[in-house]
């Protein structure tokens, strides 16, 4: 094979991609079945939400999810929930950065090594996890993360092994918690962590709770049997559940 040859070769790869992602694009944003919450359209024709998170809207991969935590976001506005946002689980802050968008006036705590899975929590993993080293999700940085998100004094980082990374935060109160680690033990150690500091009338969404992670399901499912409420499920594609403290 020539030089050439090559190059053509590479010119039909790049445009190959260029048409998956242009088809991509106009299927999410023009053909997609997923209707727009009338509450969402609503707002957005009264210039209740920003430029930003309608440009966020069209470019989140899952509009299910997208929406469901605008809609929790604002029932907690709208019933006068108290406490701040936390996520666990950050990566590279997509999720958290819609949390931001959403409520920028609120507190958003953020919980990640930022630097990957520790070793000791993928111990005994099964199903997908099973296959997850230290090198999982480790393309990411605290530094670059700051970057993607911004400099806002409303999000708050913190770095480390969780719960050992919330020492200090033992009487802060939450209204809105996303727990998005896929592993047992940090699933485990986040719902007794933010659970019972969650306000009344708070949510807690808990990502991957399908058959894939079978381990965090496990998590789930065990934690739910020391409290009153029941899990309510998503439609999205990660199969979100939520937990939404009642007034107990």
């Amino acid at each position: 094979m020539n030089y050439y040859d090559l190059l053509n070769i590479l010119e039909v790869i790049l445009l190959a991609a260029v048409f998956v992602f242009l088809f991509r694009f106009v299927f999410m944003n023009y053909t997609s079945k997923v209707r727009k919450p009338a509450s969402w359209v609503k707002a957005a024709k009264s210039g209740q939400i920003s430029i930003e998170l309608q440009k966020a809207e069209k470019k989140y991969p899952d509009r299910i999810r997208f929406y469901n935590l605008w809609l929790q976001l604002e029932r907690l506005r709208r019933d006068g929930i108290e406490g701040s946002f936390a996520e666990l689980g950050v990566y590279k802050g997509e999720t958290a950065r819609l949390m931001h968008l959403c409520a920028p006036e609120k507190t958003l705590h953020l919980f990640d090594t930022f630097e990957g899975f520790p070793a000791t929590d993928l111990k005994d993993e099964s199903g997908k996890a099973a296959a997850y080293t230290t090198l999982h999700f480790a393309d990411t940085g605290l530094e670059k993360v700051k970057r993607y998100l911004g400099e806002h004094p409303e999000i708050v980082y913190h770095q480390g092994y969780f719960p050992e990374s919330a020492k200090g935060m033992e009487n802060e109160k939450f209204a809105l918690v996303s727990l998005d680690v896929d592993l047992h033990k940090p699933t485990k150690a986040g719902l007794e962590f933010f659970y019972p500091r969650l306000s009344p009338g708070g949510v807690i969404l808990i990502h991957d709770y399908n058959a894939d992670w079978p381990e965090l399901m496990k998590a789930v499912d065990t934690f739910c049997t020391t409290i009153p409420e029941s899990l309510v499920p998503v439609p999205d594609a990660d199969s979100t559940v939520m937990i939404v403290k009642g007034n107990i």
